[in-house]
């Protein structure tokens, strides 16, 4: 059977190019038609965004501090300093919730303050290994048997390292329902140094 490429010399160049037994067999049979139009393509990606959507826990939901543009001049860079109110506002919800639930002000710098950690995707791997190590010490101290299920949500804090107030999902594993509860860890993580400094189940409020 004859090959269906050719070797030609272009330009002083060899060049692979299809015979033209293969071109004339191209011809009888036309061109192949499309895997999908454009129209069912946009449709299977906005099926693949709903599924994504699904998949998000309401809970993870970062909540945005709603400012008031009356008392706020923001730098060139679309920054500044945290006001008062917000200062107060920060301060408030780090004393009622030990810094577990803190909105983003996203607009707003201080040093020191705790933020919500949009990305913590990213760091999935020490995320889970910080949840695993707090609940390890719970359940030596507790005399129980959790066991870590996923992460809810993530704040950070810049102290001497980075300091994470994770909320975890675990479950019992002698529970037969299977059922989740929520769990608090606050880990400081230094530089050579790791310290669980809060490990605790979430009370209902």
């Amino acid at each position: 059977m004859a090959s269906d490429l050719c070797i030609e010399r272009k330009d002083s160049k060899w060049e692979i190019s299809d015979s033209p037994a293969k071109k004339q067999r191209c011809e009888d049979y036309g061109s192949p038609p499309p895997l999908c139009s454009s129209a069912e393509e946009e449709k299977e990606k906005e099926k693949e965004k709903e599924k994504e959507k699904e998949k998000e826990d309401p809970r993870s939901k970062i909540v945005v501090y709603n400012y008031d543009d009356s008392d706020v001049e923001d730098d060139s860079d679309g920054m500044h300093e945290f006001t008062e109110r917000e200062y107060q506002e920060h301060h408030r919800q780090m004393t009622e919730s030990d810094g577990f639930d803190v909105m983003s002000f996203p607009r707003s710098f201080a040093c020191g303050t705790t933020t919500p950690l949009s990305n913590f995707n990213e760091i999935a791997d020490d995320v889970k290994a910080f949840s695993e190590l707090a609940l390890k010490e719970y359940n030596e101290k507790e005399h129980t048997n959790l066991e870590f299920v996923k992460v809810v949500k993530v704040n950070e804090a810049v102290v001497a390292g980075f300091l994470y107030y994770i909320t975890f999902d675990v479950r019992d594993a002698a529970a037969v329902d299977g059922g989740t509860m929520e769990f608090q860890a606050c880990v400081w993580d230094g530089i050579a140094h790791t310290e669980v400094l809060i490990s605790r189940l979430k009370t209902s409020t």
